[in-house]
């Protein structure tokens, strides 16, 4: 008969002496033990570092097995505490400790060792027992870019209003995105953009004209669906700014607003901490794809205005990949990173109540009318990505 050396510690079951107990099972076999366990990784002090794994949840208790042919061997208990750089990492109780582990040990949950009904050795937990299910984790962090938004952009008038809107742009763009360490679901995103504006009015003269977009998301992350294929939810406001000297309706000015919804699914190629153990290195970090859908958005002209008042509709598009270099010989400053997107979006705002003509009165804007716009662009960013050294501070106080 296969013999194992058992120590079963919960905050409601009874304890067993561990490293002095051995006890026959029927129902724990080798088998069982390779289904169930993590195989260690590392081993630094009293830090056992393990591949993450849903055998293994942060916040469980586990026991740290040796086997040896058909014995197996517990020489160590402890908890999982948290998540690394893409490693479960588990802290050992020291005197619990009969021999040191070693790579390739066996760590397996108490959860997953709940003894058969009918097992006379061990004790059943008594009735409806209060356990707490560990929450799922994924590391925050902080990242800070700046780049170059490259596109075109283009008016759809039923109408001379807005007729002449039609230019590339090069914007200057900088982007921040904080996902919280301590509450690892919720992020919070904010960019900003702006761009002088290469237009001409009507007697093809230039006309100075700025444009400038900022959005603010609040995010929510989702653990992988498939693989490490991730969902994360957003809730997104958006404001933009076109403001240009030209005084009739070929070019107007005027300002945007929505309020949406958006769906980043991205694809985990490396840890999105990543770091290499000796050396300067860097890694494909994932792919992504972006879907967002403005269901209130509006426009409101300048001087001249196509109506008092509008809605519609925006909807934006964007495909992505980011790598990540790590420099270790930088201090503070070690992971960098570089994201290359494409995107499009298209917009559809319908107009009402009194129309504004321009003040030479050569052209009536028609009223009730509605207008398309849309883009295309290519995005460079270049940027920091750092630990979330904000949560970490605020737990350390």
């Amino acid at each position: 008969m296969k013999r194992i050396l058992l120590s079963l510690m919960t905050a409601t079951w009874m304890s067993f002496c561990l490293g002095e107990l051995a006890v026959a099972s029927s129902w724990i076999n080798i088998d069982f033990i390779k289904k169930n366990s993590v195989p260690v990784r590392r081993v630094t002090d009293d830090v056992i570092f393990l591949p993450r794994s849903n055998r293994v949840g942060v916040g469980e208790l586990v026991v740290i097995l040796r086997v040896q042919g058909d014995d197996i061997e517990v020489i160590a208990r402890g908890n999982a505490e948290t998540v690394q750089n893409n490693e479960l990492l588990v802290v050992m109780d020291g005197k619990s400790i009969t021999k040191i582990p070693k790579v390739r040990d066996l760590v397996v949950s108490l959860s997953k060792l709940k003894p058969a009904p009918d097992d006379p050795l061990f004790p059943q937990p008594p009735d409806n027992p209060i356990i707490e299910k560990a929450d799922p984790y994924e590391p925050g962090y902080i990242v800070f870019e700046m780049g170059s938004n490259q596109g075109h952009f283009e008016s759809q008038s039923p109408n001379q209003a807005n007729q002449y809107k039609i230019y590339d742009y090069k914007f200057t763009e900088m982007h921040f995105l904080w996902y919280v360490d301590m509450f690892w679901r919720y992020g919070i995103e904010y960019q900003t953009s702006s761009a002088n504006i290469p237009l001409q009015s009507y007697y093809r003269e230039d006309r100075p004209t700025t444009a400038e977009e900022t959005r603010m998301a609040l995010h929510y992350r989702l653990l992988p669906v498939w693989k490490e294929l991730r969902p994360t939810l957003k809730l997104i406001s958006l404001s933009s700014k076109f403001d240009t000297t030209n005084e009739d309706e070929y070019v107007v000015s005027s300002q945007a607003s929505g309020m949406g919804l958006g769906a980043n699914f991205h694809y985990l190629f490396s840890d999105n901490l990543f770091k290499t153990k000796k050396g300067f290195g860097w890694a494909f970090n994932r792919v992504y794809f972006d879907m967002n859908y403005f269901p209130s958005y509006s426009i409101s002209d300048g001087e001249v205005s196509r109506g008092s008042s509008s809605s519609g509709t925006l909807m934006e598009l964007k495909v992505g990949a980011t790598a990540l270099f790590y420099v270790p010989f930088i201090p503070w400053l070690k992971r960098y990173s570089v994201d290359v997107s494409y995107g499009m979006s298209q917009s559809q705002v319908t107009f009402s109540g009194d129309v504004k003509n321009a003040p030479d009165g050569a052209y009536d804007i028609p009223p009730g009318q509605s207008y398309n716009e849309s883009q295309s662009y290519i995005k460079i960013m270049l940027g920091l990505r750092l630990d979330d050294f904000i949560s970490n501070i605020m737990k350390s106080r």
